[in-house]
C-alpha cells in the first residue's frame, strides 16, 4: 500500500472492511448514561491512510493492548480484520489475570464536519465488568512540509460505566481506562516510527 491519502477515505474503508455499511453520522452519537469519559489524542508519524488500514485488522489491536491485556477471542480464530457487529472477547491483566469476557460490538460513522477526517470506528462495547465501554476512534490527516510527511492525528474518545458498584468502579474503570489508552498509543507511536523508517529506507535504495 502507498502513503498516497486516497480521494475517499470511505471507500477505502469499506473494501477493507468487506461492506459499505455506516451508521449514523458520528456527531449524532449519543453518550452513553451514567458514563465517565476518557479522551487522549497524539500525533503519529504516519499517513492517515496507512494507520486507518492498520486500524481495521485485528492484529494491529492485540499488538497495541499487549503486553498490558490479552484478548482471545471466545469462538474460533481471530478474523483478518474487524467484522461489523459482535465479537466474543476474553481478556487477561497481563494475560495472567482473567477479566471475564467482552463483546467488541462494531461499527463505522462518518465523521462529519471534521475536514481531513476518516470515518470513525466504534467499538459500542459491554461486558461481564463493564456496563458500558464505547470507544470511538477519530483519524485526521494531518498535511505533510518540505523535510517532514504526513502525519495523523489519532484520537481516543471512551465513554465507561461499570457494571457492578458504578458509584466505586465507574471512576476506577476510568482511570484504567487513562493509563490503557496512553499506553496504547505509545505502542502505536513506536509502530508509526518502525513504517516511517522502513518507507524511509525503501525510498533511499
Amino acid at each position: 500500500m502507498t502513503d498516497r491519502h486516497p480521494t475517499d477515505p470511505q471507500a477505502a474503508v469499506a473494501a477493507a472492511l468487506g461492506t459499505a455499511e455506516t451508521g449514523p453520522p458520528a456527531s449524532t452519537l449519543q453518550r452513553p448514561p451514567g458514563s465517565l469519559r476518557v479522551c487522549l489524542t497524539t500525533t503519529l508519524p504516519a499517513p492517515a491512510e496507512w494507520v486507518a488500514a492498520q486500524l481495521q485488522t485485528t492484529a494491529l489491536f492485540r499488538h497495541i493492548t499487549a503486553p498490558l491485556l490479552r484478548f482471545g477471542t471466545v469462538q474460533g480464530p481471530w478474523p483478518a480484520h474487524w467484522p461489523l457487529g459482535d465479537t466474543e472477547l476474553r481478556f487477561a491483566l497481563f494475560g495472567l489475570v482473567p477479566m471475564g469476557r467482552q463483546t467488541a460490538r462494531i461499527s463505522v460513522h462518518a465523521c462529519d464536519g471534521i475536514p481531513g477526517a476518516w470515518p470513525l470506528l466504534r467499538d459500542n462495547g459491554t461486558g461481564q465488568l463493564m456496563r458500558a465501554w464505547d470507544h470511538r476512534i477519530t483519524v485526521q490527516s494531518l498535511p505533510g512540509t518540505p523535510g517532514k510527511p504526513e502525519r495523523t492525528c489519532y484520537t481516543d474518545e471512551v465513554f465507561v460505566r461499570a457494571r457492578h458498584l458504578p458509584w466505586l468502579m465507574t471512576p476506577l474503570s476510568a482511570a484504567f481506562a487513562w493509563v490503557f489508552y496512553l499506553h496504547r498509543q505509545r505502542r502505536w507511536r513506536q509502530l508509526a516510527r518502525g513504517h516511517a523508517h522502513a518507507q524511509g529506507r525503501g525510498a533511499a535504495a
